[in-house]
C-alpha cells in the first residue's frame, strides 16, 4: 500500500485545497492517471496516480490540506478488472456478416 500525499507546489504555500476527486473510491487507477484537483492560492494543479492498483480516497472534497498531508491510498498488489466497455464473447450476439449488408444494399438500389 503506498501513499499519496499532498505535493510540494511553491516555496511559500503550506497549504491547498482538495477540489475533487477525479477517480472514485475503490476504483482502479494505472500509474500516471489524474486522481484528483489541488488548488492553491497561485494555481490549481493536478495530482498523479504514483503506481497501478486500487485506490482508497482519504480527505474529502474541500478539504484544506498541508503539504505532505495524505491524500489516499494506493494498492498496488490489487489486479486490474477486465475491461467493462469491451465487447465480451460470451454475450451471444454477432454482428450481421458485411455481405448481408452488401446483398440488402444491392436490391435497395434496384429499379
Amino acid at each position: 500500500m503506498i501513499e499519496i500525499k499532498v505535493p510540494t507546489v511553491g516555496e511559500s504555500i503550506s497549504e491547498v485545497t482538495l477540489l475533487k476527486w477525479l477517480k472514485k473510491d475503490g476504483e482502479y487507477v494505472d500509474r500516471d492517471d489524474v486522481i484528483a484537483e489541488l488548488e492553491s492560492e497561485k494555481a490549481t494543479f493536478e495530482v498523479n496516480a504514483e503506481q497501478s492498483g486500487v485506490i482508497k480516497l482519504i480527505a474529502q472534497e474541500g478539504a484544506t490540506l498541508n503539504i505532505g498531508d495524505v491524500l489516499a491510498n494506493i494498492d498496488e498488489k490489487a489486479t486490474a478488472p477486465q475491461a467493462a466497455g469491451a465487447p465480451t464473447k460470451s454475450n451471444g450476439l454477432k454482428p450481421p456478416p458485411v455481405i448481408q449488408q452488401e446483398e440488402e444494399s444491392k436490391t435497395a438500389q434496384q429499379p
